[in-house]
């Protein structure tokens, strides 16, 4: 008997083990997915369209390891546009992995859709024939605040931290922003076709939202159209650092834990978007 609960213990304690082990895999997947969209319109196999699409979103997928944005359009009448864009602070092999497993998504949730997107936790992939390129998005996409329970002080710091990112300067390129106040660290990114300032009124506006809408939450982070914020806690609440490399700098990761799921507004008009919490 000394034996068999011996051996059950030990089995438990690696079932355990593998679990943490996952747990912990899951909190570096920059590849988890946020949200997609697909365009109700359709194409068909082997059209003119058809080949447009995968030439730019081929294009896409090369240029990842490059630059953590880019945007391509199809030499035809069709005109496809293609934009992607990463974390610029990530390494570029996080950027790539990223990309393409965006792609794939897109692939399989938006087949035949003339237009999609796809939010992963590194990078944004999109494409269609409507006019979003360098056009300001501010719709709510995906929202959600959690954590460990915070106070007044906790909630006055993340207002602090926001409004550093709201004040930095525009960034040289990539459009990546990093704030701190006190023991509460935040960070935006923007999608590269916006210009320095509708980059700063979209942080802006992620920040407004985080402010009024996450109580003493103490991690958040929010989706809009062209840009997405977050804050988290230096001890905890649902995002914890993580080593980056080089390349595109190093930055952080989210765990998600206890968070709440909170979705508001359209999004681009032409996409009926598919909202999923993972």
């Amino acid at each position: 008997m000394a034996t068999a609960t011996s051996t059950a213990t030990s089995v438990a304690a690696a079932l355990l083990l593998s679990l943490l082990l996952a747990r912990a895999r899951g909190d570096d997947d920059y590849s988890g997915f946020v949200y997609a969209g697909c365009s109700q319109g359709r194409y068909a196999s082997g059209t003119q369209y058809a080949s447009d699409v995968d030439s730019v979103l081929t294009s896409v997928a090369n240029s990842a390891p490059y630059s953590p944005y880019a945007n391509f359009t199809s030499p035809t009448s069709n005109s496809v546009v293609g934009v992607y864009q990463c974390r610029s602070d990530l390494p570029a092999s996080v950027c790539t992995g990223c990309v393409r497993s965006a792609i794939s998504r897109l692939s399989s949730l938006c087949a035949w859709a003339t237009g999609g997107a796809v939010q992963l936790r590194a990078c944004f992939v999109r494409y269609g024939n409507d006019t979003f390129l360098g056009k300001q998005d501010t719709a709510v996409l995906f929202k959600k605040c959690g954590g460990s329970p915070g106070d007044a002080g906790g909630a006055a710091m993340r207002d602090s931290a926001l409004g550093a990112l709201v004040a930095a300067a525009a960034p040289a390129g990539g459009g990546y922003r990093a704030g701190g106040s006190g023991g509460v660290q935040a960070m935006s990114q923007c999608v590269g076709d916006l210009g320095a300032k509708a980059c700063s009124d979209c942080v802006s506006a992620a920040a407004g939202q985080l402010k009024a809408g996450c109580g003493y939450a103490t991690a958040g982070e929010v989706y809009l159209g062209k840009c997405y914020a977050r804050f988290w806690g230096n001890g905890g609440g649902g995002f914890s650092s993580g080593a980056a490399g080089d390349a595109y700098g190093s930055g952080h990761r989210v765990s998600g834990n206890r968070f709440v799921l909170a979705v508001a507004g359209g999004f681009f008009t032409s996409l009926a978007y598919i909202f999923v919490l993972m």
